[in-house]
């Protein structure tokens, strides 16, 4: 059997949309602007990040916007993230995305393999997904065209993004803002970043979880990451595609099953309560295991595509 088959196999097994693959190594893929009334949080600053209708992208409510929310470890606060997005298929909870402009969502192409637009809903400002009387409620809109990369790979997850156009933008308000994406690729080397999701806590457990996660991790380079990651069941001579970063690799802080498509967002170096997006959740073995990181689609590589397809669009 040729190293492709051999990789081919083991990463079809990485399931795309979040169930255990059959073999004995249980390699899995992840599913696998703003408000004009700034918060204070934001102090005034201003930077060079990209702005769209509605004002300054990437602000966070770095404290939540209901102290009376019950919080624990490893759980966002409300409205910390507002960028967040969930999306159902069916009304089952399929994965992330962000919010990039009102009407813009960008996620992971895998979500929707083999689904149509009218297969999808989009829903903003979410934080508890069990919960149908939040004090901030969430908001939906189905889905007018999906836009897939046109050179996705399923087996390696190479140019795994997609954008959702919506019928009904969203309005900006406190609780739903849209993420900054990168103008340009650059190190990210020993920067720790964030990934919110409503994907499984950990592997072992069956369910997704109900509030929205807040997951530190280190960004790893290239070279450590597939270094990392020959060490595993992909075989020493894996070749991780070069549209991915990687991030994690410390126990039992990952992104999980069910957090495909969710944005990997670092704080801006301007301003520590604005963050960009450098990574869309991709595929990972299990989740949390030392030294083997998750993988992420790398955003900034592919800033023209969304600019141009975007672009597109506002000319139809």
């Amino acid at each position: 059997m040729t190293r492709q088959w051999i990789i081919g196999a083991v990463l079809l097994g990485c399931v795309l949309l979040g169930k255990a693959c059959n073999i004995s190594d249980k390699c899995v893929l992840k599913d696998l602007c703003a408000d004009k009334n700034e918060s204070a949080d934001d102090g005034g600053a201003k930077t060079d990040a990209p702005q769209v209708e509605g004002g300054e992208c990437g602000l966070s409510n770095i404290n939540g916007l209901d102290a009376n929310a019950l919080v624990l470890a490893g759980q966002a606060r409300v409205g910390q993230f507002p960028w967040t997005i969930a999306l159902f298929s069916n009304d089952e909870y399929l994965g992330g995305g962000s919010l990039v402009a009102p009407g813009v969502v960008l996620t992971g192409a895998h979500l929707l393999r083999g689904k149509q637009e009218a297969d999808i809903v989009v829903r903003a400002g979410e934080w508890d997904l069990s919960n149908a009387r939040e004090r901030f409620p969430h908001e939906e809109s189905r889905v007018r065209k999906i836009e897939r990369h046109e050179e996705f790979e399923y087996l390696t997850g190479a140019n795994n993004l997609a954008l959702l156009f919506l019928e009904t933008p969203f309005e900006i308000q406190e609780h739903i803002r849209t993420i900054c994406l990168p103008k340009e690729e650059k190190s990210l080397e020993g920067k720790r970043c964030k990934v919110a999701g409503w994907g499984r806590r950990s592997y072992s457990e069956t369910r997704h979880s109900n509030i929205l996660k807040n997951i530190e991790l280190p960004l790893v380079n290239y070279s450590t990451c597939q270094g990392q990651l020959r060490n595993t069941k992909l075989g020493p001579s894996f070749s991780l595609a070069r549209s991915l970063i990687c991030a994690g690799g410390e126990v039992n802080k990952d992104a999980c099953l069910g957090d495909g498509g969710s944005a990997l967002f670092c704080a801006l170096e301007e301003d520590a309560d604005r963050y960009e997006q450098v990574g869309i959740v991709n595929w990972g073995i299990e989740c949390g295991k030392e030294d083997v990181p998750g993988t992420y689609t790398n955003v900034a590589m592919f800033k023209d595509w969304i600019d141009l397809k975007i672009q597109e669009s506002l000319e139809k």
